[in-house]
Parts: structure tokens; sequence; C-alpha cells
């Protein structure tokens, strides 16, 4: 196809990154030749983003289709309102030859409605991505309703932009109608150079935060507080991060990559949908604090003035044990690992060295090198005299003393409550470790904490669980659930979800015994790298007779980048090429009422 020349009015992204408003500036273009519009954009930047049923979906994991179209959608529009039927024209026509129709939803007061009351939304057959912060539109050049932007996925870059065609209220009626969106779709199909005029739409103006970017961020008073406060718990001497947030010249280094993996929701490691319970502490960044780092970093990560705070207070090396000094530690024998192989599970049995039964108010098993345990458990044997008050752990399945898992965050239990260590009683380590590619070793440690008198609640462990799950091979998006059902009175204070490689996502719902539903938490994003305990900000009771329910889907496909081997169906398993399905949650009963029990 040959080139053609036009009009175009673009919005010029590079002010944002100069601090300004999204949408004050616009550059008024003549004569731009179209093969030069097409080789001159660059490619759009990863983002990732929940839609309007708290799915995640992540640009870049789009990789398996040929294009992708982002409409900017606002249900309250009328001038767009024939639209959402012209795109399920073009998915009945495109979907098979690879095209990904997502709809982004950015006006300021749709999403924070919907985000603070985590409104149901109707499903129009499309996902409606909700762009809380609003700063994907702003990357896209997103103005108005009904604003398209259409990409290759050969090179991640923008083929088209504007609206689906030429129809809307400034139309004369009886015109040529131009299909502006359907000729460059068959474009990218064709491997056609673009013959498409960008021309502005007609849809209603997205109303961005006011101010969406302010004038100037400060490195001293707005982002050094940031990264101390939820960056560097890892990124500090000796902590799991892959480099130290020390310095201004540090970050700067590191800016780019801090926007992407924050872009994509990878960091700061908090995967809990922020519509469904509130859970403390939280390592998710605020709205603000998001908007903040992002324009700071696309502005260049200036240093301004003022001191350096990550110099004046240097993050401190990592604490040998968090919670404090332990009042016992105990060590278990040198564990040494070979280079290559899988390693089946180590048991490891250790009496219990007390003399008087004992209530524990903080518990940790700690490895000294944790890039080799994949995770591990401890339970307690009870002595015969106690045999009827030992929970029923099922070797892991149904609730643990203490777990390490990769991420962990080591809380105390809640106050006033504790977990009974029995004298006589023996403490059973359960060991999972992977290989490294050199021989190596690791010297576990248990560190334990002691209420000076009995505490009023027992704390308690226990899990939903399903070990027939069978997850067909390939199978992208395999659902699975499990259930239990509280006997007795409970304060629920916190979830750790688990699966292996290929989980998806999690969802904990309680079914009261008066009918009423609740969802509790939501990992739309699992990551096995990162196990986090979810605890609670307010304990909730669990009266008896409620259901905990527990919904996750597994990705077995080739798209999954972890996935050891997509072409096997896959069961219950202990291995890690294996797959678990447990939704553990954490609650606490008064030692006064009945033993607890539960029905798996």
């Amino acid at each position: 196809m040959s080139s053609i020349k036009l009009s175009i009015i673009v919005l010029v992204t590079a002010v944002i990154s100069a601090g300004i408003s999204a949408g004050a500036i616009w550059l008024f273009v003549d004569e731009i030749n179209s093969d030069e519009l097409y080789t001159g954009m660059p490619p759009v930047n990863d983002f990732a983003l929940l839609d309007h049923s708290g799915q995640f979906h992540r640009l870049f994991k789009y990789n398996d289709t040929k294009a992708i179209v982002l409409y900017s959608y606002d249900a309250g529009c009328t001038m767009i309102s024939d639209e959402l039927r012209v795109l399920h024209q073009l998915k009945e026509k495109y979907a098979a030859e690879g095209v990904e129709i997502l709809l982004i939803k950015a006006n300021l007061e749709e999403v924070e409605k919907n985000f603070q009351l985590a409104q149901p939304q109707a499903d129009i057959g499309f996902p409606v991505l909700s762009d809380i912060s609003q700063l994907v539109s702003a990357e896209l050049g997103l103005i108005r309703s009904g604003d398209v932007v259409l990409i290759d996925t050969s090179t991640w870059g923008i083929r088209y932009r504007g609206p689906v065609d030429n129809r809307g209220p400034q139309q004369p009626q009886g015109s040529d109608v131009d299909y502006y969106l359907k000729d460059a779709i068959e474009a990218v199909l064709d491997n056609q150079q673009l013959t498409v005029p960008v021309v502005s739409g007609d849809g209603c103006l997205i109303k961005f935060a006011d101010p969406l970017y302010r004038p100037s961020i400060s490195y001293e008073d707005n982002i050094a507080p940031i990264l101390k406060e939820k960056c560097i718990t890892c990124h500090r001497p000796g902590g799991v991060g892959p480099w130290v947030m020390d310095r201004y010249q540090t970050v700067k280094d590191w800016s780019a990559r801090i926007k992407e993996v924050v872009m994509t929701q990878q960091m700061p490691p908090w995967h809990a949908d922020p519509s469904i319970g509130h859970f403390s502490p939280d390592r998710s960044l605020t709205i603000p604090e998001l908007r903040n780092l992002i324009q700071w970093i696309n502005s260049g990560a200036p240093r301004g003035d003022g001191g350096d705070p990550l110099v004046q207070t240097p993050p401190a090396s990592v604490e040998k044990w968090p919670l404090g000094k332990p009042d016992l530690v105990i060590d278990l024998p040198n564990q040494k690992l070979p280079a290559q192989g899988e390693i089946p599970y180590r048991w490891v049995k250790v009496k219990v060295p007390l003399k008087k039964d004992t209530w524990v108010r903080a518990v940790e098993l700690q490895p000294s090198n944790p890039a080799v345990m994949h995770h591990g458990f401890v339970f307690v044997k009870f002595p015969k005299r106690l045999k009827k008050s030992e929970p029923l752990w099922m070797e892991g399945r149904n609730g643990f003393f203490v777990a390490y898992v990769p991420g962990v965050n080591v809380l105390p239990l809640p106050e006033n409550s504790g977990q009974l260590l029995p004298a006589g009683g023996t403490l059973i380590f359960q060991l999972h470790y992977v290989t490294t590619g050199s021989l190596t070793e690791d010297n576990p440690k248990l560190a334990l904490y002691f209420h000076e008198s009995p505490p009023a609640m027992e704390y308690k462990t226990v899990s939903a669980s399903n070990m027939e799950i069978r997850i067909p091979p390939y199978a992208g998006d395999h659902p699975e659930k499990a259930e239990t059902v509280m006997t007795e009175n409970g304060q629920l204070h916190g979830f750790y979800p688990h699966m292996h490689y290929r989980g998806k996502n999690f969802l904990y719902e309680a079914i009261y015994p008066d009918g009423r539903s609740e969802k509790l938490l939501s990992v739309p994003n699992y990551d096995i790298h990162w196990q986090t305990f979810y605890r609670l900000s307010q304990p909730k009771l669990l009266p008896v007779g409620t259901r905990i329910l527990v919904e996750a889907a597994f990705d077995n496909s080739a798209n999954n980048p972890v996935n050891p081997d997509p072409s096997q169906e896959i069961k219950w398993g202990l291995k890690s090429s294996d797959e678990m399905l447990v939704g553990y949650f954490m609650y606490t009963r008064d030692r006064n009422s009945n033993h607890y029990s539960i029905q798996p």
C-alpha cells in the first residue's frame, strides 16, 4: 500500500514526563507521512490492571496474540453508546485471528466509586480494566472515552490511535462511514503499512485527578519517605532485594526498572485486591504514592534541593531475629544438599526442650540459606496425656505450628493469644529443599517467644484444601475449589493461600449461617515466589456453621513463564512440579470453650 498524507492531532505524551497535567498541551501537525507515523511510534510500556471482576491483566502476557485493542470506556458517556456493538462485531470477526479487545475505565469518579465500594459491575462481554491511578491512561495518551489504541504485539508499537470510526454527533447524516479501527486491524493482520488517518474522537473528556501530575516532586520530601516505608525492608544490606537503596544516585540508576515493576504490579510484593478486605501490614503503594513515584521517574528522577534521607539515616542491615531476642533457639542438624536433582522432603524430629507446658506468643523458622529452602513446616506431636488436644496437622495439609516460605512476613501472634508447646512433646520439621547447581548446605533454626502466663485465646491455623485437583495439559485458566466448615465460634485473623508454579489466582469467601456471603481475600495474581500471610486489620467473627470456600485457578499453559511442563496433566503432590490447593486461615478461640474442630 502507498503512504498518504494527513492532518493529525496528537497528544504530546512527553509533557507528562515534564510534570504537566495530562491533556494540557496539544500539538497540531500538518502533512505528516503515514509511513513515518508507523515507524516512528515507540513501543508501549508494559502495565498491569485489575478488571471489573477482579481478574488480573498484564499487557505483555498477551504475547500470544497478534494485536490488542485498548478502548477507553465510560458507561455514562452517551456519545459512544453504540460503539460496544461495533466492538462486539470486531471481536466476532477477528478474535480467531489473534485480536484481543480490552476496555480501560479511567474516568476519575467511576473508578473511585467502584474501588471504594467494591461494586459489582455488569458483564458487557469485555474485560473492563480499572485504571485507579489513571497513570496507564495518561501514558497511553487516552483523553476521551471512545479513544482507541491499537497495538501490534510483534513490536508492541502503536499502529493506530483515534476513534473506532467516524460516526459520531459531529458526523453529517448520510455521509460515508470510515471504519478506522477495522481497517487498522486488517493492516496489522496483513502486515501492511498503515493508511488509516489518525483523527480526534467525539467522546467525553476523561476527568483526570486535579492535578494528576504535581508541578514538582521533591526527592527528599516525597520520594525518599515512600522508599523508606515500602521498599527498604527488602532493599537493604542482607535483604532479599537484588540491590540496596542506600543513596539517591543508586535509586536514580535503577529508576527505569522501578517504574517497570511498579506499573506491572510486581513491586512492592503485595498481591491482594485492594477492594476486598483491609490488611495490616499492607506493603502496597497508595494512589498518591504511586502517582508521585511515577511522575518523579518520568521527570528524570531529579535530585532537587535538600538532603538525602537514605544517606542521613541509612537502611539498617537485616536483623538476625526481626521479632527481637528469642526466649529459646533450637538449632537443627546441618543439612547438606546436592548440586542437582530433586531432593525428597526431609523430616527432622526434636524433643521439646521444656520442663513445663508453655504458651508461645511468637515463633519463627529461619533457614541460613534462603535460596535453597522451598518451604519448611513445623508440627508438634503432643504427649499421650494431651493427645486429645493435638491439632489435626495432616502433615501440613490442614495446618502447622509455624511455616517458612519465600517472602514470608514474620509477625507475632495476635495480642493475648498463643500456641501450646507441651513438655514431653516432639517438634517435627518438614523441610523441602531445591538445588542450585552447586553443593551447598543449610542450618535451620527455630526461634520461640514465650508468654509469662497462659493467654486467654488459643491461636489455630487450619485450612480448606482439595487433594482431588486435576489440571489438564495446556489449560490456561483451570478452576478448582475447596471448602471447610467451622464447628465452633472463632475470631478470624488472617490467610495464607498456597499453590505451586501453576497457581494463577485465589479467592476466599465466607458463607455465614444466616445465608450471607462475604468475600474475604482475593489474590488476583498469585506468585509462588512471594507467599504472603495476609493479616486482617480487624479480626472478624466466624460463627459456628460458617463455611469457608476457596476458589483458585491454575495456568498450565506454555504462556506461564514458570510452568515446568505444560504438556502434563497435573495432580496434587508434594513435589514442586506437582500442585496443591490449600487455603490456610488463622483464627483464635476462647480457651475456656470446647476444643475446636474443623470438618474437612
